[in-house]
């Protein structure tokens, strides 16, 4: 007689699915038609999904998808649907290299912004500052000031792991970020266990080669999950509002209150807090240029 169970999907190859059902680890087939406790605009099984599934163990099928407590989503490259990227997780660690390959504050702001908006609590990580904090110093202290947590850390010599482990513990916790900033290191670092493939910088464009292919997750001794995600080298902003932007930077948010127009963009108008907030040097100029290029483009899609 067939039994109901519970799972959690730990990593999705095509028709197949990687799931953990209580102790097991098995890898199941899904159902064509899927029932989903809410509907959603991407009915495809990601990472970090809890289903329901029928069977006798250990010949199971997934019948069913929980509603989505947190979801990741991007803009699919080129396409105008979305690209879910992991369901139900706490917090993201969105991961920059301080050197190699250069680190890209604009990809960051959108990761943040991302997550913001998903309602995803995020901490910025600059890992090997064994290299150097040269390329960073002039902008991170803008990350500082605005809340986030930020933390310095090197995979290859350990320092500042200890924080970073300590963060992660009994969290879901995803981390993402470009190729080559040594995320697969980082895991490697908190759990040597994980025995994840490491990627490396290529000579031709200084930027990470890919090696991890696809998201996956993996549980942490002690209790919680990570979340090990393929390197990205762009990131569209998917169901945000141009009016919702400002809201997903949380220091410009303290400055919105004050201007004198409730459906003030920040931009031209007269008697905008924001403006002069960075005219009088209290909020960054760098954080707000980010803000309203992000908003233009964000109109531009709509």
């Amino acid at each position: 007689m067939a039994e109901r169970y519970a799972g959690v999907v730990t990593a999705v190859h095509g028709p197949l699915v990687r799931v953990q059902v209580e102790e097991l680890l098995l890898v199941v087939p899904f159902r064509r038609r899927l029932r989903w406790d809410k509907a959603v605009d991407e009915k495809r099984l990601v990472v970090g999904d809890h289903v329901r599934l029928e069977g006798v163990a250990p010949s199971l099928v997934i019948t069913a998808v929980e509603e989505r407590r947190t979801i990741l989503m991007r803009r699919s490259p080129g396409e105008s649907r979305p690209h879910v990227i992991a369901a139900n997780v706490d917090q993201a660690v969105v991961v920059l290299a301080a050197a190699s390959p250069a680190p890209n504050p604009r990809l960051l702001d959108r990761l943040l912004v991302a997550c913001h908006h998903a309602g995803i609590a995020p901490l910025v990580c600059i890992n090997k500052i064994d290299q150097g904090l040269e390329g960073v110093d002039a902008w991170l202290g803008d990350y500082q000031d605005a809340g986030y947590q930020v933390m310095l850390v090197s995979a290859r010599t350990a320092r500042g792991m200890g924080c970073l482990k300590r963060s992660v513990a009994a969290h879901t916790t995803l981390f993402c970020g470009p190729s080559g900033v040594g995320k697969s290191a980082l895991l490697n670092a908190i759990h040597p266990g994980y025995r994840l493939r490491e990627g490396s910088i290529s000579e031709a464009t200084g930027k990470g080669r890919h090696t991890t292919t696809t998201a996956q997750l993996l549980p942490l001794p002690g209790g919680g999950f990570v979340v090990d995600t393929p390197g990205l080298r762009e990131f569209g902003l998917w169901d945000l509002a141009p009016d919702q932007l400002h809201d997903c930077f949380p220091d410009i948010a303290r400055f919105t209150q004050g201007c004198d127009y409730s459906n003030c963009t920040h931009g031209e108008e007269p008697g905008c807090s924001v403006r002069r907030a960075v005219e009088d040097g209290r909020l960054s100029s760098r954080r707000y240029t980010s803000m309203l290029k992000l908003s233009r483009e964000l109109l531009q899609v709509d």
